[in-house]
């Protein structure tokens, strides 16, 4: 099993840029015009986020070719589908709050769902179900997404 590729780590580091961008627009605009965009801009990046998420499981349950070979494997490839779905569906579901109600409700949603997503893949990935080296560089990108989200609730929400 190699390692995965560094254009992975490069695209991965650079996807976390409109979290940074947007919390440090939202943290340090004097003028409070610009934020409530910057904060729907935020909860949909962090829907968008949770959907591609949700495609790496998808794509490991369809790939004919398997990388990772497991016993069970249809139970692990139902279990893959499902992880696929719920993150966009809650995704979905904080962008929708943040629509219809109060930007900052996403932006709570998101704060919850970003952790409870990375618990779930640690799940698979002790399973064996995901790549060496895949849950590092998880943690990293929802360490900093979670910072972004917990910075923007801590400067606006108080």
């Amino acid at each position: 099993m190699k390692k995965l590729p560094f254009l992975a780590v490069v695209l991965m580091a650079a996807g976390l840029l409109p979290f940074v961008a947007c919390t440090c627009g939202i943290v340090f605009f004097d003028s409070g015009v610009p934020v409530p965009n910057l904060l729907m801009a935020l909860v949909i990046y962090g829907a968008v986020s949770l959907s591609f998420i949700g495609a790496v499981h998808w794509g490991l349950a369809l790939e004919l070719d398997r990388a990772i070979l497991t016993s069970g494997a249809d139970r692990a490839d139902n279990l893959r589908l499902v992880l696929g779905v719920v993150p966009a569906f809650a995704g979905w579901i904080a962008a929708y709050l943040a629509y219809a109600w109060v930007p900052l409700a996403g932006v709570i949603v998101l704060a919850v769902l970003f952790p409870l997503v990375a618990l779930a893949e640690r799940g698979a990935w002790q399973r064996g179900w995901l790549p060496p080296g895949y849950m590092g560089m998880r943690w990293i990108a929802t360490a900093v997404t979670e910072c972004c989200l917990l910075m923007v609730l801590l400067v606006r929400a108080f």
